[in-house]
């Protein structure tokens, strides 16, 4: 079944705003009696829409919403050090079908480029279509632009920076509890020498993927999939 995303779902009829009209009836080709799922990934809940009217502006009947149960097992934060273009959204995409439940921008003494706080409402829309894709019924809390020096107290039982002159993932899952987890990806240039004294008194472990060294955007999505597959956190 289609899945859009809708706020403030609620039983009911309602008017779709333009765009989602047009996503509904003009991309899919629903029609009146058709029926998708809304799902609102602020507060995951979700209910189906049944169309009721596509002459002017389209109506649907909302039935009354429960709670989505496709939800993260596991509390994951990802402190993404900014990288430049858009490899912050790529990062982002990722981590939401990953099952991440926070996601934080920050910014490292290496980021060649520093977001501004006026990015979040892309993020936000690109952690939306991403959960729509994946069919996850909620979306992670978004923090940051922020210095990497204040996004490294994050809370967490689990705790690694992800640093290619670290130990191995495998030796380091072994040791690593079920509790929240959280992991830092470097920029373009890796961490400054201060970042990672800091990182290590803060209690983070340095942590390999192996011997090649990972793209920015490409070592986040392999470590949540070493940590759901070695850690049994899916």
């Amino acid at each position: 079944m289609l899945r859009v995303p809708q706020d403030a779902i609620v039983a009911g009829v309602r008017v779709l705003d333009e765009a989602t009209a047009r996503y509904v009836t003009r991309v899919h080709r629903l029609n009146t009696g058709d029926v998708f799922l809304a799902f609102d990934p602020v507060h995951a809940l979700e209910a189906e829409a049944e169309i009721v009217s596509t002459n002017g502006p389209v109506h649907v009947r909302l039935s009354g919403p429960v709670a989505c149960t496709n939800l993260p097992r596991r509390r994951v934060t990802v402190i993404q050090t900014a990288s430049k273009g858009s490899k912050i959204e790529d990062v982002l995409r990722d981590a939401t079908e990953l099952g991440v439940t926070r996601f934080v921008v920050a910014v490292g003494q290496r980021s060649i480029k520093r977001p501004e706080a006026s990015q979040t409402s892309r993020w936000v829309r690109v952690s939306i279509e991403a959960a729509r894709q994946c069919g996850r019924g909620d979306v992670p809390e978004l923090a940051g632009p922020m210095p990497l020096a204040q996004a490294l107290a994050e809370p967490g039982d689990v705790r690694w920076l992800m640093e290619p002159r670290g130990v191995h993932v495998r030796v380091a899952a072994a040791s690593a509890t079920k509790g929240a987890t959280v992991l830092v990806i470097g920029p373009e240039g890796g961490f400054a020498p201060e970042e990672l004294e800091l990182a290590e008194r803060l209690g983070y472990l340095r942590v390999s993927l192996g011997s090649f060294v990972l793209r920015t955007e490409t070592a986040c999505a392999a470590a949540l999939g070493a940590i759901a597959a070695l850690t049994d956190a899916g």
